[in-house]
């Protein structure tokens, strides 16, 4: 890292901040939407908890799928040409689920949808660290996942009202017009520095690739696999059904749970990703990891008559360990590759992160049939704490592969 490089804002700078802001706030929303409306949809359409699942996972699959590629794109391709495209493409699968008259149709828009919002977050990134340099690297991205995360909360209780008010079909029309206009902003405000002779790019000398596929990347990248999948799987669709079918609560009370997680996730991505650029982000990654673990044994654990506030507060702290130790996971690129090979190893590590939410959005159906227990309740409390296993290994593996770089 260069302590001298010098950070700069200027309104450009800021515009383009929040263009991609907002791009990433839609690839948010649209993941995480269908914890809410998922139940009306299924009722529409009269789909069956597989069905449901397939549907759930759809979007997980396709962006996890065009991650590696992207990433590889992204170091080579504008990222105003990349997120120009996403937005159009996002707005055009947006307007087909809107439409769709068929199981089939919701699948094949959501399918779209993920690969098309798939070319958002690590150009973004890209251009960033270029743009910033390595110093605020986690502050930066810090700030991007907060973004992200509005998409998140609005994807819960402010979207219940509006489809409440509406109808899903109107609502997400709205939301493909939107993301229209949003593709002609990213076209005139977002743009990428110049390029940096080689010799001050402080790059790694194995490669774009070799430095993707070395022990202490791979290892993160393990770590968003197994943390990354099972906080979204429980953000995008399990966590809905863990509040109204575990623990008894109405529709209601769930959105606005689920919303809490998502401020969690707006204010650990803010506070963790700066920590990490004070105190090194293996240490700030596996203590987080830690706290999170914890979390996840303290839901299964809960009983029905929990108090509002301790939910509120549970539901807040799973959110900023989990989408904080996101932020950090992220910006620990800046340790295994230089400026020039951002794209392919963020590729890989997002890749990772969706690949483990998709296959964690099924595996927990599994997970709860595998259950001990016949009751809802029991059910959760089996796939929470298998959660929570995971989560300790995952820190476990990233703490003896990185134990020489524990201070980076």
């Amino acid at each position: 890292m260069n302590s001298k490089e010098k950070v700069s804002l200027d309104w450009r700078a800021v515009c383009m901040m929040l263009v991609l802001g907002m791009a990433y706030f839609f690839s948010n929303f649209h993941r995480l939407s269908l914890s809410v409306i998922g139940d009306v949809i299924a009722a529409d359409f009269g789909l069956t908890s597989l069905q449901l699942a397939t549907l759930g996972s759809a979007i997980f699959y396709s962006y996890a799928v065009m991650q590696i590629p992207c990433g590889f794109i992204a170091d080579r391709v504008s990222a105003r040409k990349l997120i120009t495209w996403s937005c159009i493409f996002a707005a055009a699968a947006t307007l087909w689920f809107s439409y769709a008259g068929s199981f089939t149709g919701l699948v094949l828009a959501r399918i779209l949808t993920g690969a098309a919002t798939a070319l958002v977050y690590v150009p973004t990134l890209t251009v960033l660290r270029k743009r910033f340099g390595d110093r605020v690297y986690g502050t930066m991205t810090g700030i991007m996942v907060a973004m992200g995360q509005l998409g998140a909360v609005c994807a819960s209780a402010p979207l219940k009202l509006m489809t409440d008010l509406f109808n899903w079909r109107v609502t997400f029309m709205a939301i493909g017009g939107v993301s229209v206009a949003l593709a002609a902003g990213a076209w005139f405000l977002v743009s990428d520095p110049p390029a940096e002779p080689k010799a001050a790019q402080g790059g790694k000398p194995s490669g774009s690739w070799r430095a993707a596929l070395s022990a202490g990347c791979l290892s993160v990248a393990f770590w968003f696999l197994l943390t990354g999948g099972t906080r979204l799987a429980f953000q995008s669709l399990w966590g809905g059904r863990y509040f109204t079918q575990g623990l008894g609560l109405d529709a209601g009370r769930s959105s606005v749970y689920l919303m809490m997680i998502s401020v969690g996730c707006i204010v650990g991505s803010l506070v963790l990703g700066r920590v990490a650029d004070w105190i090194g982000n293996i240490r700030t990654m596996v203590g987080s990891t830690l706290v999170f673990a914890a979390l996840w044994l303290s839901f299964a654990l809960l009983p029905e008559e929990t108090p509002s506030a301790v939910l509120f507060l549970l539901c807040l702290l799973l959110g900023a360990t989990g989408a904080g130790g996101f932020t950090v996971g992220f910006s620990c690129i800046r340790i295994f590759s230089g400026k020039e090979n951002t794209g392919i190893v963020t590729g890989v590590n997002n890749c990772c992160v969706f690949m483990g939410s998709a296959l964690f959005t099924q595996i927990s159906g599994i997970l709860m049939e595998l259950s001990p227990s016949t009751e809802p309740g029991g059910q959760f409390t089996f796939l929470l704490t298998t959660f929570a296993i995971l989560s300790l290994l995952a820190a476990a593996v990233v703490v003896w592969v990185n134990r020489k770089r524990l201070s980076l």
